[in-house]
């Protein structure tokens, strides 16, 4: 611990020692180019002496950047280019100096070759090293838009997801693979792995590192990563310890994903989503994660034109729900409905989601043909004489999320088997034979809601 303390403070000492080899070597340089110009005899020994203390400071410069970077507090592949070119300064500015102290031995091309590879190497050197201590876009920020177009890259950002359905997004893959990718890897990867952490893969990640795992699945306060990642920034286990440090909506994401359990393979729709994160992921993401109704989940292919001409030939009105959805609204009116014209309905079976049977003669038994209507989410009863024996026959609806049986003929005896529906949301019961207390008493606080009037005697 304390040799490490003692090369950060070695370490911290390169900014200050960094700039006294450009100035000596460039100082060299103009001092040989104005006698170039003077056309002097002999050359002022001031040349050589720049070029030798130019040589020290590189080594030293190279010495303290060497120890600043094993801090840490630099993307490892944005370092590994100013670190070797800085070593690789030394050895060529003391080149220099050789040459410059006794210049009639070497030709003039030689030498004026020299000195351009120096300019060239420091103003490369320079600039990845103001990179790495202001960030790639200080210079070009402010500059006007043609300028600043010319020389950034439009980089894809990791925001960017193959699909804006939660059903279909892999939370680890998608939302915080990318986040580790950017802001973690570049230190903790294949390549370098400090702390012998590594956390380019789930199963590395899942090992952890020299201080064990980074990560308790379900236990914000026992995951070190989640700890680092929320300490102070002036404190020296904050990660990670350069500019590039995660944002609020990261930091909420890794969160709520340990929070979750971690998980390598769950889905979004997966997961639960509190208030709290919902905004993150929709401003973030495009992620929209309020629970969608089963007719906008649903994927199947639309149904052949000659089939929905058939059915509206048997009087049924049809009408998709979309341009980009070809599920069915389906409805009847008249009361010549007849077991002839359901069974017609059966090449439609998987595409019907909205049923519409009001004021129809529909009776108990007809019902029995809905059961392989697989995608059917609403079902119109009212103002029919549809009983508790015609309920009986819609306990395989698994996707029902609306039943209107208003002034129908059921009774308490269907509530049962409405709560048995597991997708039922709403019910509407008003002007029927259930009551009004035995109807509210089966209504749960996330499900089922009952719709039916206090004042209507039954």
């Amino acid at each position: 611990m304390i040799a490490l303390e003692f090369t950060t403070f070695i370490g911290r000492f390169h900014p200050l020692f960094v700039h006294l080899p450009i100035g000596f070597i460039i100082l060299a340089i103009l001092l040989e180019g104005w006698e170039s110009f003077k056309k002097k005899g002999n050359p002022s020994r001031l040349i050589p002496i720049a070029w030798f203390i130019g040589g020290l400071a590189s080594f030293v410069a190279a010495l303290c950047g060497w120890f600043l970077g094993e801090t840490g507090l630099y993307i490892e592949e944005q370092l590994f280019l100013h670190r070797w070119l800085g070593i690789a300064l030394v050895p060529i500015a003391f080149i220099g100096w050789w040459i410059k102290r006794a210049p009639e031995q070497y030709p003039k091309q030689l030498q004026h070759g020299f000195n351009i590879l120096l300019i060239v190497l420091l103003s490369v050197e320079g600039h990845k090293g103001g990179n790495l201590t202001h960030g790639e876009t200080y210079l070009t920020e402010f500059a006007p838009e043609p300028i600043r177009n010319l020389f950034t890259s439009q980089k894809d950002s990791v925001f960017n997801l193959r699909s804006n359905n939660p059903d279909s997004v892999i939370v680890y893959t998608e939302l915080i693979q990318p986040i580790f990718q950017a802001k973690c890897v570049s230190c903790h990867g294949n390549e370098v792995k400090r702390g012998a952490l590594n956390m380019s893969h789930p199963d590395s990640l899942s090992l952890g590192g020299d201080g064990g795992d980074v990560i308790v699945p379900g236990n914000l306060e026992d995951s070190e990563l989640f700890r680092r990642i929320t300490l102070p920034q002036k404190n020296v286990k904050f990660m990670p310890p350069t500019s590039n440090v995660l944002t609020y909506d990261e930091i909420k994401t890794i969160a709520w994903w340990i929070e979750q359990g971690a998980l390598f393979e769950s889905r979004v729709s997966e997961l639960e989503v509190d208030k709290n994160l919902k905004p993150v992921l929709l401003r973030r993401y495009g992620l929209n994660t309020t629970p969608r109704p089963w007719y906008e989940k649903v994927q199947v292919a639309p149904l052949d034109s000659t089939q929905i001409a058939l059915l509206m030939q048997q009087g049924f009105s049809v009408k998709t729900l979309g341009a980009n959805n070809p599920l069915l609204d389906v409805g009847y009116k008249g009361t010549d409905l007849s077991p002839e014209k359901l069974v017609a309905l059966e090449p439609a079976k998987e595409h019907i989601t909205w049923f519409s049977l009001t004021g129809t003669n529909i009776k108990d038994e007809w019902l029995s043909g809905l059961s392989g209507f697989v995608n059917l989410t609403r079902l119109e009863l009212d103002k029919t004489s549809i009983s508790d024996l015609g309920i009986a026959h819609l306990n395989d609806l698994s996707h029902l999320e609306v039943l209107n049986l208003y002034a129908s003929q059921v009774s308490d005896a269907c509530l049962p088997i409405l709560q048995e529906l597991p997708a039922l949301k709403r019910a509407y019961l008003s002007r029927t034979k259930v009551t009004f207390d035995k109807a509210k008493a089966i209504e749960d606080e996330d499900g089922l809601t009952i719709i039916i009037a206090e004042n209507v005697k039954n």
